[in-house]
């Protein structure tokens, strides 16, 4: 036979070559082990099932581990085997390698091909296909709790400045310089920002410029008034319109701190603390909102409506009118509502005729976060 020789005849002439090569190595992890006491499949992709010959002394050694510790960890296992018979494996991570492919960790395949099925154990990790599920632009609101220390809060809603009512306004500022409060709350609406809204506009009312001043001397005024109370500014939806107005009109300048609310009222020079749109504030057991958070007018009830949306003990402004809900519950606890009058113009011109009251609110703190409300109504700049 000569070998230039090539083609099928080239084939059949060949001699059959039998056992003539020594057995080929097998890896196991980072090792290599010559030999029958390999290990078979453990490199091959799942998809190639095997039949595992009759086992070798690894083999044994790993199947009598998995039959006597079947809770105990896999990596637990491979340094107790391999510290008592180093002989057998060249390292832990070789004894680890071949206890998972006995106990059916290496692949589907080579689980349902293995003989020894009563030791094989449940893969920890089952692929879930939406375990890289993209990253989420949810918004998760969290209320903003006021301290144990807060005895006695002033709530004043919808003042909408330059449209407010001066006598409504320092009736309420006196009731609360009478009551020492320690905490104000300015509920949303305090400036009206008319011009900043998309509604028809009268080029004869204040400008934006004018609003600005007159937020800046109130918070500076109110400081004074109340050298030692917190201030809290929520922002309301009239608020609102200077945020979408930027965004509509002027996004370039959208992110710019100087036309923040916060840095146009010099809050940090009055220390006053910013709440944002949606979020609730919490005094003890009572929440309080503007109102513009839940959408609707308030039907002919505010408090009640406010109540029925929230199902918790809520007061808001937003509304104009002053009401109070209150509700016992089969416990025998009360629960309910309370919705505050406003201190702007009672008359505007976009609504002359309306139900709207002039109103604000002193709530004072108990123990147990337990509160009571004080739902003053004023007329004529006296409190009824």
């Amino acid at each position: 036979m000569g070998w230039g020789v090539w083609g099928p005849d080239a084939l059949r002439e060949r001699p059959l070559v039998k056992d003539t090569f020594p057995p080929a190595p097998h890896n196991i992890g980072n090792n290599t082990t010559q030999g029958h006491d390999a290990l078979p499949c453990l490199d091959m992709p799942d998809s190639t099932p095997l039949v595992q010959p009759k086992p070798s002394k690894q083999g044994e050694l790993c199947i009598a581990a998995l039959k006597k510790f079947p809770k105990t960890p896999i990596l637990t296992l491979a340094k107790k085997i391999y510290s008592e018979n180093s002989l057998h494996f060249s390292s832990v991570e070789h004894a680890r390698s071949a206890l998972r492919t006995y106990a059916g960790l290496t692949g589907k395949a080579n689980r349902e091909a293995a003989s020894n099925k009563e030791i094989q154990r449940e893969p920890q990790y089952k692929y879930n296909p939406f375990d890289d599920i993209p990253e989420s632009f949810e918004e998760i609101r969290e209320p903003y709790v006021l301290g144990t220390a807060t005895k006695k809060i002033l709530v004043l809603s919808d003042i909408h400045f330059p449209y407010h009512n001066a006598k409504a306004l320092k009736t309420a500022i006196n009731k609360g310089i009478e009551e020492q409060v320690d905490c104000i709350i300015l509920n949303g609406d305090i400036l009206d920002f008319y011009s900043l809204s998309d509604f028809d506009k009268d080029p004869s009312k204040p400008k934006f410029r004018k609003e600005i001043e007159l937020g800046k001397w109130f918070l500076n005024e109110l400081r004074i008034a109340f050298p030692k109370a917190q201030i809290y500014y929520k922002i309301g939806n009239h608020e609102m319109r200077l945020e979408r107005y930027l965004k509509v009109k002027a996004p370039e300048i959208f992110d710019t701190d100087e036309f923040r609310l916060e840095f146009l009222l010099e809050f940090a020079k009055h220390h006053v603390i910013l709440i944002d749109k949606y979020t609730v504030i919490k005094a003890g057991n009572l929440n309080i909102i503007h109102g513009h958070e839940y959408r609707g007018a308030g039907g002919v009830y505010p408090a009640k409506y406010i109540y029925g949306k929230s199902k918790v003990n809520t007061l808001c402004g937003h509304y104009h009118r002053s009401s109070t809900y209150l509700d016992k519950n089969m416990d025998g606890h009360y629960h309910g509502g309370f919705s505050t009058g406003c201190l702007c113009e009672l008359s505007p011109d976009y609504m002359p005729y309306n139900e709207w009251v002039h109103g604000f609110a002193v709530v004072t703190m108990k123990s147990g976060g337990n509160f009571s409300v004080q739902n003053l109504t004023i007329d004529n700049g006296e409190i009824r």
